[in-house]
């Protein structure tokens, strides 16, 4: 018989009987992912400091930019209006015119719009212009105002709401910048009599024949007197004259004898309107004086 080896068997461990393992899933987390973003941040104080931070400064910007647009607003709406009339100093806005007042008459038809003429009151030199204002506007004190003289410039008038001035400047293509001080002052208070007269370089004459006398006798040779004619409508005098010889001399409707308001001291043809006014209520006093009878007087 052959003869058989027992194989010993290792010895059986506690392993060898234990149960297989099994992998268990893990328990659902039913917060959402903003839930898990927050918890995480309060648990990092480093990231809560600095999202807290920049939050605050959002908040803050946000608030800053409101309280501004809040006092822009209350400004506009506590400015008081500047409709009325305002007249300046004199200046010399047209500097081969010499000195002249700017008078603004301004309505408010809107909060930020405004309407209405910007006036010049001429002087020896230039007769007084009125102008539209093409665009008119205001921001809370400020204003702007645009208007065309007649030659294809556009002209600028900006100012600032000061108390009860107006503190203007005047603006013109090419020729700098005028400032100026405008208060409320009514045309109608400072509206005098004057009186027409013929007058000749300057000078005043009895008659129409004696102002075309001096004309003749001023010209290069002096002519004798012919006739004369009484002023037109426009204040022309028609003067005529003639040579030493018999021969036909000067004659003209247009010269520089002419019928012109004379206005009393302290002041200057007026422009109502849009209008020149006859010799009643036919002058404007200067600056602030207000009439008083036939005489520009200070304000009591």
């Amino acid at each position: 018989m052959l003869a058989t080896t027992k194989r010993k068997l290792p010895p059986a461990s506690s392993e060898d009987f234990a149960m297989p393992k099994v992998r268990t899933p893990k328990p659902s987390d039913g917060r959402t992912l903003v839930d898990r973003l927050l918890d995480r941040i309060k648990n990092n104080r480093v990231a809560a400091v600095v999202i807290i931070a920049c939050l605050g400064i959002g908040a803050l910007a946000s608030l800053t930019d409101s309280t501004r647009k809040l006092t822009d607003a209350l400004s506009s709406l506590t400015s008081k209006s500047v409709a009325g009339e305002w007249k300046s100093h004199a200046a010399a806005f047209y500097p081969s015119f010499g000195q002249e007042f700017m008078r603004l008459h301004l309505q408010e038809p809107t909060a930020d719009q405004l309407v209405g003429f910007v006036q010049f009151s001429g002087n020896e030199e230039m007769r007084p212009r009125i102008f539209p204002i093409l665009e008119g506007k205001r921001s809370g004190k400020s204003l702007r105002l645009s208007f065309d003289s007649g030659d294809r410039v556009r002209e600028i008038v900006v100012g600032d709401l000061a108390g009860s001035e107006l503190r203007l400047v005047y603006q013109r293509e090419g020729r700098g910048a005028v400032s100026a001080t405008a208060r409320h002052v009514v045309q109608a208070t400072q509206l005098v009599d004057g009186r027409f007269g013929i007058l000749y370089k300057r000078k005043e004459y009895p008659d129409h024949r004696t102002a075309c006398l001096q004309l003749l006798k001023d010209l290069d040779p002096p002519e004798i007197y012919k006739q004369s004619e009484p002023p037109d409508e426009y204040g022309n005098v028609h003067c005529v004259g003639q040579h030493a010889d018999g021969r036909g001399g000067f004659d003209m409707f247009q010269n520089s004898v002419r019928q012109q308001l004379i206005c009393p001291p302290n002041s200057r043809g007026a422009l109502v309107d849009g209008k020149t006014p006859k010799s009643a209520k036919g002058c404007e006093c200067d600056g602030e004086l207000i009439a008083s009878g036939s005489q520009c007087v200070p304000r009591a």
